[in-house]
């Protein structure tokens, strides 16, 4: 009888082993955005239209909400947009690779176009200089960022959708990488609208991380 239970309960500790270890590939504080950390403890840092939302949620009991407003106007540039966002920043270095993965939704059909909700990672020098968003798939030119999906005016309401950067190889002169939340909206809609974001998760497989 002690032989058989010991069984199952060293298939628990297995389980619960392999899971710890996994959950720590994540580099992200407060990736389900329950904690609202603050930035000096390793939380988000939101920027422009972007909250804490109690609205929406894919786990727990809120997201990240960033929106913002964008109209037509009769004179140049015609359009007036908006980005907003949220991010957390990293040590990284050259050559480093690095992959962002999470979920976004909206309540309704964005309107218009441009207006899109991305998950990106950004490289910077010491100087604090962008040294962009690379893509290792697809393309080996110009830095842009790199999306496997984007919430956008085609995606149907009400459905959390994956996002993922792909691997993002960081560029010489790299001193660290931020991790974004992006709402873009350049669409002239007229009106107020913006992407929900949950469960983010950054990892670098350059510590042997596993990244799923």
């Amino acid at each position: 009888m002690i032989k058989n239970s010991i069984v199952p309960y060293t298939a628990l500790l297995c389980t619960l082993l392999v899971s710890s270890a996994l959950a720590t590939d994540n580099l992200l504080g407060d990736a389900s955005f329950e904690l609202r950390l603050p930035p000096d403890q390793g939380g988000w840092i939101p920027f422009d239209e972007s909250w804490f939302s109690p609205d929406e949620a894919r786990t727990g009991r809120q997201s990240m909400f960033n929106w913002g407003f964008s109209r037509s106007v009769p004179y140049p540039p015609f359009l007036v947009g908006t980005v907003s966002g949220s991010y957390q920043e990293f040590a990284a270095n050259p050559g480093s690779r690095w992959r962002l993965t999470g979920f976004g939704k909206t309540s309704s059909k964005l309107k218009g176009a441009p207006a899109f909700g991305i998950v990106q990672v950004s490289f910077f020098d010491a100087l604090g200089k962008d040294l962009g968003a690379l893509e290792t798939a697809g393309s080996s030119t110009a830095p842009r960022a790199k999306t496997s999906n984007e919430v956008n005016a085609q995606t149907p309401a009400g459905e959390w959708i994956l996002l993922d950067t792909g691997i993002a190889t960081a560029p010489p002169g790299t001193k660290t990488v931020q991790a974004f939340t992006l709402y873009v909206d350049y669409s002239g809609s007229n009106t107020t609208q913006g992407v929900y974001f949950d469960d983010l998760s950054l990892c670098t497989l350059d510590d042997g991380s596993v990244c799923n």
